[in-house]
């Protein structure tokens, strides 16, 4: 079962950061954090836990920099993006293929 949503403190315990450290990622646009009514409580959703995931990983295990974790997911994203879009040109040229052959 998937979650629809991490509270602070599991996202705290999981990753084993500090308040300061989340409060950084959130103030730099790293992550993304929403409000969740009634209670105003702020929790993440699932595809920000794994950018945080990534996060810890990048600056735990390759000592990557605040700054430089931003630019890897931005290429991330970007690599994401292109191959989404390969993937549907690819479709589209085999769709045409099979009209024109058969």
């Amino acid at each position: 079962m998937v979650r629809e949503y991490y509270h602070r403190q599991q996202i705290l315990e999981i990753f084993d950061f500090d308040e300061e450290f989340l409060e950084r990622l959130e103030d730099e646009d790293l992550v993304e954090s929403i409000t969740l009514p009634p209670s105003d409580e702020r929790v993440f959703l699932p595809e920000q836990v794994e950018r945080i995931r990534i996060i810890s990983n990048l600056t735990r295990d390759l000592e990557v920099n605040i700054a430089g974790c931003g630019v890897i997911l931005e290429m991330r994203e970007q690599m994401i993006r292109m191959e989404r879009d390969f993937d549907r040109i690819l479709e589209t040229l085999l769709d045409n293929m099979k009209k024109r052959f058969l």
